[in-house]
């Protein structure tokens, strides 16, 4: 793959090449409609990359629609790749779709107002001032002074500092973070786990669950979901924790409650502008987090002789924030992860300019959390990663580059949550983890798959070999061969003649929300943004097998398989079977034979999906498929497949209806960006008698359900449940 850094500048220098070697590929004529349509996008491309490089905010408005464009680029050298003689109509059509999806990022990036603030001399004074601003905003706390002043404050003092020493480590955690900011549950709990204060994620949330009940933080609910996700604390009881951490030694914090820069006693750095953890102090660190750091800039030999470190957070903790950019100068300092033998819990979400990660995270044998999540930047991991034994939570969702999974992956036998696993590879191919080989991982409960080639898509008849999968996310971005001009939802590669289907065209797919919401932390039900974005991965590089090239446009729901055109007889092209000619010793041919319709049936059938052959584990209890881009309901979908099924969330796609099936057990339904499906409301409470939440965003033919406002309907009963819930947080005191 080509080298490519941090920025969106780098990343557009890297499509260039891409876009040079699909022409060469395809070789158009000097004159040709296709000549000058890849001068254009050359010429686009180029004008891009200079808007980028006037100001951050532009850049970091294009990046989360790169992979539409990445993707297109890279679907242009694979049919070049694959075949002597493209089709021209087709090639003009995938460049004018191309051209399309880059005059709307322009587009975007022109609406962008200019920064109101002078630019400074580097982006690290940038960031200074912009955090400076940040940490101005809370030094007026005219309430939490009142509070401090009271009599009643001791007393609280005395009451905090009681806490079993557990919970009181688990409380002192929320100081770093600004008051009313919010913030992520699991993220917490991951910290929680990487100092060891809880063992486990389910000890993590009961900490988290007595929290809440003793009024220190205030919940952030979804109607949608009866489980917390998200929560904030308020400035007074910010404050109160500030003193109580600071006298136990647990964090420093200046007077006005920033973080200190003084962590000799507490041996945690909480990384802030003009903080870099360096000298004889750094060395006995347990924990460094980036609380406002946008700019990480650590020497090659950082790492070194950090042997006691158990917890490293460099990424963001805004989990709802997208536009928080972070980025490392360089990764070289990664290259010392071996000294790290205590690490538990490493963190580089949302970290740009990291391409790759060393061998060396195989020998993190204590690791347990390792968040990649939008490392838009990496496209490699080490086959290495399979040491790390201990690794229960792996997420690489949005990492848009990598084109392949390890194959040890499969010897992460802890391991509980996996997600952004892409399938993308030929299903024959022994050096890449496919689905089957995930069979192993016997404790493996949540799963996102992420599917980037039609013959990948064939591995999902493995899936039913995860037995104990209980959330199971799958996203489609590739469009189906037969379905390829109609279908945009699929995917970034659909055809510009999509936009003559209603509601399948580009702008159905710019609605699903920037953020993957594979989302998502796409396991979680409170993610309400982070849940909806797209997992556009891109597809491998390498060149297909020779294997592959006959019938890459089969497709087994078809009477007949095409095999393309050839350019010169504009005659159907014939795969060469060992039935037909073939040349002798003697430089004579034996006897010919075309393939009969059994056969070339069989061919795709071996090479694509079969539906019928696809059973999902019957343990699942929440499914959210993610662009189907099928005009049928999925027939291994039902209330007799899957008994225990209570969460159902259909993002994007192709389905008018939600099938014939009855008796359903699923309790919250979630419908969104489903533009052709016109199901009766009626038809719905029948089939889904169970029924507490039903969600529909952006189903324009569902206007007729009884939804509110925000799109949502609650069952009486659980709409009143939630009301008193509501009032007894509420009332809940320390």
């Amino acid at each position: 793959m080509f080298p490519c850094c941090g920025s969106s500048v780098e990343i557009v220098s890297r499509l260039l090449k891409r876009l040079e070697k699909a022409k060469r590929l395809h070789q158009p004529a000097a004159a040709s409609q296709a000549e000058k349509q890849f001068v254009e996008i050359k010429g686009k491309l180029e004008e891009l990359r200079k808007k980028l490089q006037e100001s951050k905010d532009k850049e970091e408005a294009a990046v989360n629609k790169f992979g539409l464009v990445a993707r297109q680029v890279d679907e242009l050298s694979m049919s070049g790749d694959t075949s002597k003689t493209s089709n021209p109509s087709e090639t003009e059509s995938r460049l004018q779709d191309l051209q399309s999806k880059l005059d709307k990022i322009i587009e975007a990036i022109n609406k962008i107002e200019d920064l109101k603030v002078k630019p400074k001399d580097s982006p690290g004074e940038q960031e200074e001032s912009k955090a400076g601003e940040e940490e101005e905003e809370e030094e007026d706390f005219p309430l939490e002074k009142q509070i401090q002043e009271s009599s009643g404050w001791a007393h609280l003092l005395l009451v905090v500092d009681s806490f079993e020493t557990q919970l009181k480590s688990c409380l002192f955690c929320l100081a770093v973070f600004p008051a009313n900011a919010v913030l992520k549950k699991r993220l917490l709990i991951h910290w929680w786990m990487g100092e060891g204060i809880v063992k486990n994620s389910e000890e993590g949330k009961k900490c988290f669950d007595q929290l809440v009940s003793k009024g220190l933080i205030i919940t952030i609910e979804k109607n949608h979901c009866n489980k917390v996700h998200y929560f904030k604390i308020q400035s007074w009881i910010r404050w109160l924790l500030i003193t109580v951490a600071k006298s136990n030694a647990f964090l420093e914090f200046d007077r006005d409650g920033h973080p200190s820069n003084d962590y000799s006693r507490s041996r945690r750095a909480c990384l802030r502008p003009k903080l870099n953890p360096t000298g004889d102090d750094a060395l006995r660190l347990l924990t460094v987090y980036n609380v406002s750091l946008r700019y990480v800039d650590f020497e090659p030999t950082w790492l070194v002789n950090k042997r006691e470190m158990t917890t490293m957070q460099l990424g963001r903790w805004q989990d709802s924030n997208q536009k928080q950019h972070i980025e490392v100068k360089n990764d070289e300092f990664l290259k010392g992860l071996d000294n790290c033998k205590s690490l538990r819990y490493m963190s580089l979400r949302g970290v740009s300019r990291v391409e790759t990660l060393p061998d060396s995270i195989g020998k993190l044998t204590k690791l347990v959390v390792l968040d990649l999540r939008a490392c838009h930047n990496l496209e490699k991991l080490p086959e290495a990663i399979g040491s790390a034994k201990k690794l229960q939570y792996l997420d690489m969702s949005d990492c848009f580059l990598l084109d392949k999974m390890p194959k040890s992956i499969a010897n992460l036998s802890d391991l509980q949550v996996l997600k952004g696993f892409l399938l993308i590879s030929d299903p024959t191919d022994k050096h890449v983890c496919h689905l089957r080989d995930l069979a192993t991982l016997t404790k493996l409960r949540k799963l996102s798959i992420n599917i980037g080639s039609p013959n990948a898509e064939k591995e999902l008849e493995e899936v039913g070999e995860l037995k104990k999968l209980t959330t199971l996310i799958i996203t489609w971005a590739v469009v189906t061969p037969k379905k390829q001009d109609s279908h945009s939802t699929r995917g970034a590669d659909a055809p510009s003649q999509a936009k003559k289907q209603q509601g399948t065209d580009e702008e159905s797919i710019e609605d699903l929300p920037p953020k993957s919401k594979q989302s998502s932390d796409a396991h979680d039900d409170g993610e309400e943004d982070a849940s909806e974005k797209r997992q556009l991965p891109h597809p491998t590089e390498q060149k297909p097998s020779t294997s592959d090239v006959p019938y890459k446009n089969a497709d087994p729901r078809s009477q007949e398989v095409s095999f393309g055109t050839d350019a010169t007889t504009k005659k159907k092209v014939q795969p060469i079977s060992d039935h037909e000619a073939r040349p002798t010793t003697d430089g004579q041919a034996s006897v010919v034979r075309s393939l009969t319709k059994s056969e070339t049936r069989k061919i795709a059938e071996d090479h694509l999906l079969n539906p019928k052959l696809v059973t999902l584990p019957t343990s699942i209890e929440k499914l959210d498929l993610r662009c189907f881009a099928e005009e049928e309901f999925p027939q291994w979908v039902g209330p007799s497949k899957l008994p225990k099924l209570k969460k159902l969330y259909l993002r994007g796609g192709m389905l008018p209806s939600l099938g014939e099936a009855r008796e359903w057990t699923v309790e919250a339904l979630r419908l969104r960006f489903l533009h052709h499906l016109d199901h009766p409301w009626e038809k719905l409470t029948t089939s889904f008698p169970s029924l507490q939440v039903v969600e529909r965003h952006k189903c324009e033919k569902l206007g007729s359900w009884p939804c509110n406002e925000e799109g949502l309907w609650l069952k009486p009963r659980a709409a009143e449940k939630n009301a008193e819930e509501e009032a007894q947080i509420g009332s809940s005191s320390i």
